[in-house]
């Protein structure tokens, strides 16, 4: 499982703050915390989740489940770049490529 994208936006008056992570087989899943913009007592932070078989697919059901879930349409939702480098490249032939070529080292500097 490799996280493919960062989430951050707004919806009425929460945050939205998660992750895409790619589950194997060409799907998603999004995980996204809804933080309320102006925290009181008692309010906690509502996790919800939406799958897709693309990017485009996952974020759709990620904005229908937190309009549904907050009660207010989903103002804006960024996806930004992961910063974690996921374990193996989307492109095949890449895949083919890393998993036959042998790694190389810097030579030792005593």
């Amino acid at each position: 499982m490799a996280m493919k994208a960062l989430l951050q936006g707004d919806a009425g008056n929460y945050r939205i703050r998660g992750a895409i992570w790619e589950l194997g087989a060409r799907s998603y899943r999004a995980y996204v915390h809804l933080v309320p913009a102006r925290p009181r007592a008692g309010a906690d932070r509502t996790v919800v989740s939406a799958d897709g078989m693309t990017l485009q697919e996952v974020l759709g059901a990620t904005k229908a489940r937190v309009s549904s879930t907050v009660g207010t349409p989903v103002e804006s939702l960024e996806l930004l770049p992961s910063m974690t480098p996921s374990p193996e490249p989307d492109d095949p032939a890449l895949q083919q490529k890393s998993r036959g070529a042998a790694r190389r080292f810097s030579p030792p500097t005593d």
